[in-house]
């Protein structure tokens, strides 16, 4: 008994780890399957979204009139198949039970004041002249400016054609580029790829080696702001790219052109300073009621002063009334103007087209 009773007391002096039974370690919750969505195979495009709890799920596709319905399986995932998808670059987004979102496994979201949608990049063999090509690269700069306008910080970016930095005597001709409403100074390179849209176009010996300037033409629309932009574009990042680039001076070396908002910034600003910008591009853009009243006075000197105008817009634009106006307008001017009408709407890859289209054209000799 007394060496029972020596055992059971040793038992009871021991340190409590020995006294307690080990705690399981906690289980790691599951993870949910990755979802690759869009998934592009053989000219098929798969998109998939999960939402176990949504009752009815669409994808719309920039560019398709009626949304593409999706399916739902027993683990709640959503898919949809789409085989007619031409090479292209595609906007689209989900709805959800009457929500729109972006595709929440997709990282390349549209850029943008209010980015709403996904990218969806259908590739092209061979590669088509918005896509990355085995040739040489520009490379993008980004400038930063304090607005004398607005007393804030902006930006803009540069395109720097390949081969600038090479020739140490040579000077650039340079087109500012105008983005649209809603979009930010990244926009014609992250959308509209005119980075490479430029370096194919060099590489083929289709344009004049120039530098592309994209400043951010959005400012406040209250009133007293509507000569922010005229303002900084002309007292402000001109003189600083022509400070710190080998640029060519003069109207006959600048080109201004731009889509929607900013093919309307064009037709204001670039109009009304002739004498600085020799070649105009408006890209799905019009004129206002007014307009011939505020500019009729420059349309006067236009063919004159000017070596291009050059417009573009698709046949189911909203803005293709303005537009039927400004032609009107050129004409009851006798403005020589070159104008160019595509199927499609208001969209990027009519844009990019244009973009394209444009630039062999600039600064090159009369009758060319």
């Amino acid at each position: 008994m007394r060496f029972l009773a020596l055992f059971f007391l040793a038992v009871l002096s021991l340190p409590e780890v020995f006294a307690q039974a080990p705690t399981p370690a906690p289980r790691r919750p599951e993870r949910p399957e990755r979802l690759i969505s869009p998934e592009v195979v053989s000219g098929k495009v798969n998109f998939r979204l999960n939402a176990p709890k949504a009752q009815q799920v669409n994808v719309k596709i920039n560019g398709r009139k009626e949304p593409v319905p999706m399916q739902k399986d027993e683990k709640g995932i959503w898919s949809a198949t789409v085989e007619d998808l031409a090479p292209e670059i595609y906007d689209y987004r989900f709805e959800v039970d009457g929500l729109t979102i972006p595709d929440p496994s997709n990282a390349r979201a549209t850029t943008g004041i209010r980015p709403d949608s996904s990218q969806l990049e259908v590739p092209a063999n061979p590669p088509e002249f918005w896509e990355a090509q085995n040739v040489p690269h520009g490379v993008v700069a980004i400038h930063r400016f304090q607005s004398k306008a607005l007393g804030i910080s902006r930006t803009f970016h540069v395109y720097i054609p390949p081969g600038y930095g090479q020739q140490p005597e040579a000077r650039f001709p340079v087109l500012y580029l105008l983005h649209g409403s809603g979009d930010l100074d990244d926009g014609w390179m992250v959308i509209g790829r005119a980075n490479l849209i430029a370096d194919n176009l060099l590489a083929a010996g289709k344009m004049k080696p120039m530098l592309i300037v994209m400043p951010d033409g959005t400012y406040p629309r209250e009133a007293g702001h509507e000569a922010d932009f005229e303002t900084d574009l002309l007292q402000e990042i001109v003189p600083t790219v022509e400070k710190q680039y080998r640029v060519a001076g003069g109207a006959k070396n600048r080109a201004l052109a731009g889509l929607s908002m900013g093919g309307f910034q064009t037709l204001d600003v670039g109009v009304k300073h002739m004498d600085q910008f020799a070649w105009l591009g408006v890209f799905s853009a019009g004129i206002r009621d007014n307009y011939a009243e505020t500019h009729g006075q420059y349309l006067d000197k236009a063919n004159d002063q000017l070596a291009l105008l050059w417009t573009g817009i698709g046949e189911d634009d909203f803005l293709l009334a303005s537009e039927k106006k400004m032609e009107d307008l050129f004409n009851e001017k006798h403005v020589k103007f070159s104008p160019h009408v595509s199927k499609g709407g208001h969209a990027w890859n009519n844009w990019r087209h244009y973009l394209h289209d444009l630039l062999p054209l600039l600064f090159q000799p009369a009758g060319q």
